[in-house]
């Protein structure tokens, strides 16, 4: 075997290995009632290379920012409707108050009821996007799942399998065993 087959056979075996083979899965129920300084550590550190999917379990659960006065401060994950309260603003987000958000570092973005991250790394802590949580309450439970492989490890695989089959190829037709080593 020359040296490029070896190599592409090697490149075949880490991109396959690099792929993930089953979702890893956390659930984790985030509090109205907890300050932004005492959010959800979810013990889950992101990787900038994986696509993370967050939803909420129950999309219809309510949770809420505090008394119905003068309008209802009641919402589901994606926050109270800003025509009545505007919207909150701290570090680097503005989002309507009582939506589900999510932190990485001093980055914030929006959760809501459901959406899909990559390109963010470090340590992950979620919780209830509002700027006093004194008489907040309800929770939501949130279900975060990974292992969706970036679209380069699925190309770094296909070129390592397609390698793989042109070898056995030329083996067969130069008539000597397929052999790795």
């Amino acid at each position: 075997m020359n040296k490029l087959s070896r190599l592409v056979a090697l490149g075949a075996l880490a991109a396959s290995l690099a792929v993930p083979m089953s979702a890893a899965n956390a659930s984790i129920v985030v509090s109205a009632t907890n300050d932004i300084s005492s959010w959800i550590d979810t013990g889950i550190t992101l990787n900038a290379g994986t696509t993370y999917n967050f939803s909420v379990i129950d999309p219809a659960t309510i949770w809420s920012a505090g008394s119905d006065d003068p309008s209802t401060r009641k919402s589901n994950a994606n926050g109270i409707d800003p025509s009545f309260y505007g919207q909150f603003a701290f570090g680097d987000l503005t989002a309507n108050y009582g939506t589900l958000v999510g932190q990485v570092g001093s980055h914030f973005f929006v959760i809501g009821t459901g959406t899909s991250l990559s390109g963010l790394s470090g340590q992950l802590k979620v919780g209830y996007w509002d700027s006093f949580y004194g008489d907040n309450s309800g929770s939501q439970s949130l279900e975060i799942t990974t292992a969706i492989p970036e679209t380069s490890t699925w190309a770094m695989m296909l070129l390592g399998f397609a390698g793989i089959g042109f070898m056995g190829y030329r083996r067969a037709r130069s008539g000597s065993p397929f052999r790795l080593a």
